[in-house]
């Protein structure tokens, strides 16, 4: 299935910078809303969709136009937006126009750079023109921002052992930053690993030895090990961190922050199972109509901040823009962005 939106296109008119101020807080509070600070649509030339084959990944394609489409309803975007197979993409029409996509990795790496910078925004990772992406970079780097702005050091990290090593690329990120922490790796009865990793044990056994030796009652309650009070899970899957973070918590861990990365799962999330154990994930906002349907969510967030920051950049909208996947910021020479906690 291929959508597409069409107007007429007048000329184009001189465009004039216009900057966005940046909000103090890195919760999900709304998307940006362009039109608040008058920005008036100069760019009339067209938008151009480079998607991956329809017929492979039917429901990625799906929900990522229809995420484009809602957002070009939601800002009244009047430019002619048009979707096109990767495979056939034209890189002479394209610099004529803006670009949005492609996605997949192997073809941005070969356009990277051949693009003119204000008139494309790539869906994966790229070093020259701008992009956005489900990637781990813009979740690190939202869980680094938080624990450096609380002034942490220390934290703890808990891996399933049977996860690979490029799913957990924060530790990278924490350790380059030489901070430090504690690390447990636990199998099929984690029970065990997560007492002694909270140091319960010893205080249980530090117990049974004063209870030996008094004569009168001793009322006891262990106390969780207090060197760090941030605990990141690697999980293998969602039922799996829940297991987890429960045993945390049943192990007298309830002052404990728990975060985890969720941009691995395609499962649906329980929020109950999230309310109940206190989990902060880190990924895009579920604030959308999709919810915590994750492949339905993420594909429409893709899209609909696609079309958001790539109208923004045309226009050039510069400084902080809130989409569905992201905070980002923009100026002439760099596109970044970060996740949210949610």
């Amino acid at each position: 299935m291929i959508i597409t939106s069409c107007t007429s296109t007048p000329k184009e008119s001189v465009i004039k910078t216009q900057v966005l101020q940046k909000i103090p807080k890195d919760d999900f509070i709304g998307v940006t809303e362009i039109g608040t600070i008058s920005v008036i649509n100069n760019y009339k030339k067209s938008f151009i969709v480079a998607a991956p084959d329809h017929k492979k990944y039917s429901d990625f394609s799906t929900y990522f136009q229809l995420g484009i489409l809602a957002a070009k309803e939601k800002y009244r975007i009047e430019n002619e937006v048009s979707f096109v197979s990767q495979e056939n993409l034209d890189l002479e029409k394209a610099n004529q126009n803006f670009l949005i996509g492609p996605i997949s990795s192997v073809l941005v790496n070969k356009i990277d750079g051949l693009l003119l910078t204000n008139r494309a925004l790539l869906l994966n990772d790229s070093i020259e023109n701008f992009s956005i992406s489900l990637s781990e970079k813009s979740q690190n780097k939202a869980l680094s921002e938080y624990l450096s702005n609380e002034g942490i050091n220390r934290i703890g990290f808990i891996e399933d052992e049977s996860i690979e090593k490029d799913r957990k690329s924060f530790k990278n990120v924490w350790f380059n930053d030489d901070k430090d922490a504690i690390t447990i790796e636990v199998g099929e009865n984690p029970t065990e690993r997560i007492e002694n990793f909270l140091d319960v044990s010893e205080s249980k056994d530090r117990y049974n030895l004063i209870d030996e030796a008094s004569f009168s009652q001793v009322e006891f309650v262990p106390r969780s090990r207090k060197d760090f009070k941030q605990i990141v899970i690697f999980p293998k899957d969602l039922n799996r961190l829940y297991e987890i973070a429960s045993l945390v918590r049943f192990n007298y861990g309830l002052d404990y922050e728990i975060f985890s990365f969720t941009s691995d799962f395609t499962q649906k999330i329980d929020s109950n199972e999230i309310s109940l154990h206190g989990i902060s994930l880190i990924d895009h906002t579920y604030k959308n109509k999709y919810g915590y349907d994750l492949t339905k969510s993420r594909s429409f967030c893709l899209g609909f901040d696609a079309m958001l920051i790539s109208f923004a950049v045309a226009n050039e909208v510069k400084g902080e823009i809130r989409g569905l996947l992201g905070i980002y910021e923009i100026d002439s020479q760099k596109l970044t962005s970060k996740s949210y906690i949610n």
